[in-house]
């Protein structure tokens, strides 16, 4: 059975500076993917962006757009005159479609998670598949023995691999407290595992460190997530944020499986996926170099329908 839900973003970043600003080079990543997971599988999902709309004030001198390695939609711009402000307001219409699995999670047959190391190791004369760059370190995600040991209470020998993977989400949800603005993007892994505290991308970041320390494919994932007010309560306009969670290689038979340890919960139409990478290094929604200026305040919006 299929299911389909349309969903608004409008995701707005503003900028102000404290003295103008010479000139800025910027890019963002803030369009949704497209297609993204339509292979085939009893967890399969995907998404048809409708439409996409960025409007940058005040008028770039230059903008330019580019698909990189991972399949994510890069805007560049540049500001080639003074200014002491910038905002870009980012607005998708999505249609996202789950084929859900009809039964609990617990009768959804996958292989061995030992099985997927074995087929993820190099073999000479074998070709390399695309899932096999998901497997090593990255910038904000170590591959230690440590984390390995961590996994190994939820990936014993022979256990499916769709089955361990909720449970080390299950027990990160457990074990670590959301708690804004205890990290920032410079805090490591190993810091938030001796914390047990953080936001959504330190969760993911944890979960991806533990699968690639076992030897699996499992990839960074940027979006925003659906979120309802209090029973009576009006929604908020730019009280939403973006979300980051995790995607994990099943097999070709189950493909991605996507797991949100922030949440506890398997992502579902209620989540727009924007970007995919090795860590959220790949996928920031903006950054850039911007010559004067001074210090500035930084504001962000996010509202999701």
């Amino acid at each position: 059975m299929t299911f389909s839900e349309r969903r608004k973003v409008t995701h707005v970043t503003d900028y102000d500076y404290q003295q103008p600003a010479e000139c800025a080079q910027q890019i963002c990543i803030l369009q949704p993917q497209e297609g993204l997971s339509m292979q085939a599988g009893p967890l399969r999902k995907g998404q048809k962006l409708v439409s996409h709309t960025l409007k940058i004030r005040p008028n770039p001198s230059t903008v330019q757009s580019n698909t990189d390695a991972f399949g994510n939609v890069v805007h560049h711009f540049e500001m080639n005159y003074p200014h002491d402000n910038l905002e870009v307001v980012s607005e998708s219409e999505v249609e996202v479609s789950n084929f859900l699995h009809t039964g609990p999670i617990d009768d959804l047959i996958s292989p061995s998670w030992n099985e997927l190391v074995d087929q993820l190791r190099y073999q000479a004369g074998q070709a390399i598949s695309d899932d096999y760059q998901f497997r090593f370190e990255s910038k904000h995600v170590p591959v230690l023995d440590s984390l390995r040991d961590y996994g190994s209470l939820d990936f014993w020998p022979g256990r499916q691999v769709v089955h361990a993977g909720q449970a080390l989400m299950q027990r990160i949800f457990r074990e670590f407290n959301y708690q804004s603005g205890s990290t920032t993007i410079h805090t490591t892994v190993e810091e938030v595992m001796q914390s047990r505290e953080g936001v959504c991308q330190d969760f993911a970041h944890v979960m991806l460190a533990v699968l690639r320390s076992l030897g699996l494919s499992a990839r960074y994932v940027s979006g925003y997530m659906l979120t309802e007010p209090p029973p009576g309560q009006p929604k908020l306009l730019g009280a939403d944020a973006s979300h980051a969670w995790v995607s994990l290689w099943c097999g070709p038979d189950v493909g991605w499986v996507d797991f949100d340890p922030t949440n506890n919960q398997l992502p579902d139409t209620r989540y727009v996926t924007v970007a995919i990478g090795r860590d959220y290094a790949d996928v920031p929604p903006m950054r850039g170099v911007v010559h004067g200026g001074g210090e500035h305040t930084l504001k962000v919006a996010v509202t999701v329908f």
